[in-house]
């Protein structure tokens, strides 16, 4: 303390060159970013509405949470939390697909391909990655396809701008042509689905039917919207997508991530959300599955 006041100039030197190492470290790596919104901001810049759903959980939990309707105690029929919800939206009369990201990805493999892998794209390479789950690959245990250095970045969309609207530009306008080029070019696009982690059949069909819910002309706008930036955008997509069936078709389209009591928004959930809001506008929605009572499990 005596030297603290003897040589007070030096001592508030070192004080102020600690501080601004601090400052300057924070500037560079900082350990709290207080710009970043909260989950609740991010919602209502959005104007994403909640939704509240009240159940009976099962405890303990063994990997996912599995909840019960409140007025049962019985746990033969305790389901996820998403399925909860969609048996929710099926007694109002809505048809429901359980979605997330792998829709998207073989709905984008197999309607892109074409562009994607354009042998007239002079920075195209022969790519081999390894095998995924269930598909079928050669002897040395390798998947072998055609694929751009740059493929996914937002360099890849810029530097084939043209041809990206060329390519979606020719493809079809009405449901029924879209479906049958979709179908066509299924088996052209597997490599690519594999690549991309969309090879089983499941993936297919419900990529397939995103064509018949959302119709040709926001389809597009989901290819161009993951074009523009694939491996920052493929990832965060709604746990369902819900629909009513009317003599006019489809109608009253809507995207749905279910929530349990303690989950938060991924970061790639938030970043969906907010995209969703500034490009694609795809109504959506979020569930939140409240804890209100507790069932043990006997």
């Amino acid at each position: 303390m005596a030297l603290s006041h003897e040589h007070r100039d030096k001592y508030e030197a070192i004080q102020r060159s600690i501080v601004r190492e601090i400052r300057d470290r924070h500037e560079r790596d900082p350990k709290y970013d207080f710009t970043r919104p909260s989950e609740a901001e991010v919602l209502a810049s959005c104007q994403v509405v909640v939704e509240d759903f009240p159940a009976c959980y099962v405890t303990p939990t063994i990997g996912h949470v599995q909840v019960v309707p409140l007025d049962s105690v019985d746990l033969n029929i305790a389901v996820s939390v998403e399925e909860f919800v969609a048996h929710h939206m099926r007694k109002a009369g809505r048809q429901v697909m359980f979605c997330e990201s792998r829709p998207f990805q073989a709905l984008y493999a197999t309607l892109m391909w074409l562009w994607v892998q354009d042998p007239r794209d002079p920075r195209s390479r022969p790519a081999g990655f390894g095998a995924r789950d269930g598909a079928d690959v050669g002897r040395e245990g390798l998947i072998w396809t055609m694929l751009p250095d740059d493929f996914g970045s937002p360099s890849h969309a810029s530097r084939r701008a043209d041809s990206l609207k060329e390519h979606l530009e020719s493809l079809p306008r009405t449901a029924d042509e879209l479906l049958w080029v979709f179908d066509h070019w299924s088996s052209y696009a597997q490599d690519l689905r594999q690549y991309l982690w969309a090879y089983q059949a499941s993936d297919v069909e419900r990529g397939r039917k995103l064509i018949e819910i959302l119709g040709p002309d926001q389809i597009k706008r989901v290819l161009r919207f993951l074009a523009d930036d694939y491996w920052g955008r493929y990832l965060g997509w709604p746990d369902l997508v819900s629909w009513r069936e009317s003599t006019a078709g489809v109608a009253d389209v809507q995207f749905t991530e279910v929530k349990s009591s303690s989950d938060k928004l991924s970061e790639d959930q938030r970043d969906w959300i907010t995209n969703n809001s500034a490009c694609l506008h795809l109504p959506v929605k979020l569930a939140k599955v409240h804890r209100t009572k507790q069932l043990p499990r006997r």
